[in-house]
């Protein structure tokens, strides 16, 4: 029996989601040796998702799916023209990777084609659905085909849950959106010869896997020296590729913030905890909808929406084991959304309970406590925000010839995020420009200060490091107290050390050597 909506309403997939999101924050801000500033951002994707679709409800899911779809089409637009126009082998849109682009279209398709079997079936619905499968195809993404596969699966064990009526018609559906879709792919790409692969698509499966392997053992091996509890820190994985690159043939000559396996990404940077907040926002919706299947007796399209729900939720779970959806601020969005309106839907059915929290006997300590957090959560996201701001202001102050300016908004960035280490990086380039132009001690301290101060906030990042070395070989007569040949040697080594295979790195460190002499 419906119960009356409660968006306010405490849920343990409501607890789920804000302490998954907290302890990314918590860690990035009081644990992370390498602080990023995307960290609260992915959080906050991930809870504001929830809680549009918490207070979106079922009655606006179809509204929410409208939205989406539209915005996949664009994706989807956009990906396709760029190998018509462009040539490229693999279409990707605007994303970096194909692999982020199919995922993205899968939390779309996924319920458009649940809908399409066993709902509604308009024309413009089949259409779009179309042109999304040949999206997919041009990603040529294998973990996408693959969440793709096994969503298959998980749609027909809850229709025989939820015991809706699907027949061949509903699979002969989907097999031709799906075949129409893709045929419909390679058909355009052979008639206007968009541009062919460098390699076979066997050869390049091959190498990917091999490069994923490569990248496992890596984060293995992290999981193993990194602490169990709070983990190596958000986008570590990043610098430890950085460090042990020449023992990972696959990345000798590019990089990657990603283990492609965000189940062992999330161990090796948020901990065990981490690792448990991911599979819980996974595994409780997922068994939660299982358990209200049955019970869900109201209509027929309240048990397909259900399972459309569940289908998106599956395909980026699945599609995490070979990529990193969870790592893609979009991705998070969607998927957070899905189960906000997913849990609304169970809590309005009665399917589940609110959790009793204790109350505030005071409304007054209440109100102080909402607003308390309400500015620490805008205090936390605003910041970056306005160090960003600073910063790209101070750059094109720069490019413009103000120095004045340029030098105020430099320092004025670096000290509103200055756990950040690019901001003292920016001001430190400045003023090692400065000091390198005119000769001016003032700027080359001020140079040395940014750079140790960014070298400090991440000692993981080697630019700093870098740029530190550099005041104090070439511009020691401008320094107080510059470094001893020992220090520097020292700093050569470590620098190295972060990133073994940059050639500027190596060749400062060769400079070093021969000037300050030591084993090379």
């Amino acid at each position: 029996m419906p119960i009356a909506a409660t968006p306010g309403a405490v849920t343990p997939l409501a607890i789920c989601v804000m302490a998954f999101a907290l302890w990314i924050v918590g860690t990035n801000s009081g644990a992370n040796p390498s602080y990023t500033a995307v960290a609260p951002y992915h959080a906050a994707f991930l809870a504001g998702g929830f809680l549009v679709g918490r207070r979106a409800g079922a009655e606006n899911a179809g509204s929410a799916f409208r939205v989406a779809l539209v915005f996949a089409l664009a994706l989807a637009g956009w990906a396709l023209w760029q190998q018509m126009a462009q040539g490229e082998a693999r279409a990707h849109g605007p994303f970096v990777t194909p692999a982020t682009l199919a995922s993205t279209i899968n939390l779309v398709l996924v319920p458009g084609l649940v809908l399409a079997a066993l709902g509604t079936r308009r024309p413009v619905l089949v259409a779009a659905l179309v042109v999304l499968s040949a999206a997919l195809a041009a990603a040529q993404s294998r973990g996408g085909w693959l969440a793709l596969a096994a969503v298959g699966v998980v749609a027909l064990l809850f229709v025989r849950r939820t015991k809706v009526r699907a027949g061949g018609k509903a699979a002969a559906i989907v097999i031709a959106i799906l075949a129409l879709g893709w045929i419909g792919y390679w058909l355009a790409r052979l008639a206007w010869d968009w541009g062919a692969p460098q390699h076979s698509m066997l050869d390049e499966a091959a190498q990917s896997s091999a490069a994923r392997l490569q990248l496992y053992e890596l984060a293995v091996q992290g999981i193993a020296s990194s602490p169990w509890l709070l983990g190596s820190g958000y986008h570590a994985f990043y610098y430890i590729l950085e460090s042990a690159r020449p023992t990972v043939p696959a990345y000798l000559a590019s990089t990657t913030y990603f283990v492609h396996n965000d189940y062992l990404q999330t161990l090796l940077e948020l901990g065990v905890p981490g690792l448990a907040g991911l599979l819980l926002i996974i595994v409780l919706p997922i068994s939660e909808a299982w358990r209200a299947a049955p019970r869900l007796a109201e209509t027929a399209d309240e048990r397909v929406a259900l399972i459309a729900i569940v289908g998106a939720i599956c395909s980026m779970a699945v599609h995490a084991l070979a990529d990193f959806p969870f790592y893609i601020p979009v991705c998070v969005l969607v998927y957070g959304t899905a189960l906000g309106i997913l849990d609304a839907s169970l809590l309005r059915t009665a399917c589940v309970r609110p959790v009793q929290l204790p109350k505030f006997a005071n409304p007054t300590a209440r109100g102080v406590a909402v607003a308390a957090i309400g500015t620490l959560a805008l205090w936390t996201l605003t910041l970056p925000v306005a160090a960003e701001a600073a910063s790209a202001y101070a750059q094109r102050q720069w490019r413009a010839a103000k120095g004045e300016s340029a030098a105020v908004w430099f320092e004025a960035a670096r000290r509103l995020d200055p756990r950040d280490w690019r901001y003292h990086w920016y001001a430190g380039q400045f003023w090692l420009a400065q000091a390198q132009g005119s000769g001016n001690a003032a700027a080359a301290n001020l140079a040395d200060a940014s750079f140790a101060a960014g070298y400090s906030a991440n000692p993981r990042e080697v630019r700093n490091l870098f740029g530190r070395i550099i005041v104090h070989q070439r511009l020691r007569k401008l320094l107080p107290a510059p470094a001893d040949p020992a220090t520097l040697r020292a700093w050569a080594d470590r620098a190295v050390a972060l990133a073994p295979l940059d050639p500027a790195v190596r060749a400062e460190r060769a400079r070093v050597l021969k000037d300050f002499g030591g084993a090379k």
